[in-house]
């Protein structure tokens, strides 16, 4: 292999290395920014208002006030599960209102992402001492 054929293999695989590496220190630090930021900046009165008119209709919670019966013409038509026993963590909240469940779909049209944020806050806050951990199977 000539010296310019190995300079520009040396190159490649360097170049190749370092982009994963900094692929993953970004991901990394931007993760570990973007969560603070989030957990820094959220509102859990704003969240509950929210919860009451994106999320009450179909999911009971106490805390919210909310029956949680489903809604006929409105979100959603069957009730979800009752958040009054489980413990929902943030993330696994904004998971689920962003995931395909039935009903979720049109609930995250209608939701910005400020919303979104404040009504995972205030679910975990809501339900942070409830018995049961809470899995994105349960809905």
């Amino acid at each position: 292999m000539s010296p310019r054929v190995r300079l520009a293999v040396f190159c490649a695989v360097a170049a190749t290395t370092l982009g994963s590496a900094a692929a993953v220190w970004a991901s990394t630090s931007s993760h570990t920014t973007a969560s603070s930021a989030t957990k820094a900046s959220y509102n859990i009165v704003a969240g509950k208002k929210d919860y009451r008119e994106f999320c009450g209709q179909c999911h009971a919670l106490a805390a919210a006030l909310a029956a949680g019966f489903g809604a006929q013409n409105k979100f959603g038509q069957d009730g979800g599960p009752s958040f009054d026993d489980l413990r929902v963590s943030y993330s696994l909240s904004v998971n689920a209102i962003t995931g395909s469940f039935a009903g979720h779909e049109i609930i995250v049209r209608r939701m910005n992402w400020t919303q979104i944020y404040d009504v995972s806050a205030f679910v975990q806050a809501a339900t942070i001492k409830h018995p049961t951990v809470a899995k994105i199977s349960d809905g």
